[in-house]
């Protein structure tokens, strides 16, 4: 791979690879970090031209973060939360009772709900995602 690109590396390797026997034609699709790259090889019996390579910008993606549940327990959300609330970076989203204990979770970061997902009342595991917090 080249020191100086290393996506450019990598494409200049996946061109390089020799096709399986009996394998026409493959692509490689690869997606991240705002840029998509599509390589395209042809075997030797279908090859009408060198292999295409496509690299473009795509709309940039929203950043988000997930809100994990700290214990086991019972979920009681601090109130209502709606796609689109606004919260800020330590605002409390709910509590999680487990043995006579209440766990606040709280935001991580200021940002917009982008996903509710658990209700309240309802039995969680350790770990389990709570919410989507879309990142300002």
């Amino acid at each position: 791979m080249s020191d100086s690109d290393p996506l450019l590396g990598l494409v200049d390797d996946l061109l390089k690879l020799e096709l399986p026997h009996g394998l026409d034609a493959v692509t490689i699709e690869v997606e991240a970090d705002g840029f998509a790259v599509s390589v395209s090889r042809q075997g030797e019996a279908s090859r009408a031209s060198a292999p295409a390579i496509a690299i473009e910008d795509t709309t940039p993606i929203e950043k988000t973060q997930r809100v994990h549940a700290t214990t086991v327990g019972l979920f009681s959300a601090a109130r209502e939360w709606s796609t689109g609330d606004a919260v800020a970076r330590g605002d409390v989203l709910g509590g999680i009772q487990s043995l006579g204990h209440v766990a606040e979770i709280s935001a991580p970061a200021d940002g917009e709900i982008r996903e509710v997902l658990v209700t309240g009342g309802a039995p969680v595991e350790y770990g389990q995602a709570l919410f989507v917090i879309a990142l300002r």
